[in-house]
């Protein structure tokens, strides 16, 4: 069973809705929490900030970074139409 991977910042409001919708639904995810360093304007160098980064294939500065396999879902912007449009079930494993 394919389960998500979220790359998130716990300062981020939509990060939060995205876990949420992820939670009411029953999805089963790994959380992994990058931290976003304000003067910088870039997230703080961390083992979970060089996975997300390798993993994105570029240094990106928004999250989430949702993963199902190697289906990407590049933030909220995307997530949130995929939700509406239920596209998302498709991506969402069923229970047995």
């Amino acid at each position: 069973m394919v389960t998500a991977e979220i790359y998130y910042a716990r300062v981020c409001g939509l990060c939060t809705k995205a876990l949420e919708f992820f939670r009411a639904r029953g999805v089963t995810f790994t959380a992994y929490a990058v931290e976003w360093d304000g003067e910088k304007e870039e997230f703080v160098d961390s083992e979970n900030t060089r996975a997300m980064y390798k993993r994105c294939g570029e240094h990106v500065d928004f999250v989430p970074q949702i993963f199902f396999g190697n289906e990407h879902i590049k933030g909220w912007r995307k997530l949130e139409p995929m939700i509406q449009s239920g596209e998302i079930d498709s991506l969402i494993p069923k229970p047995d």
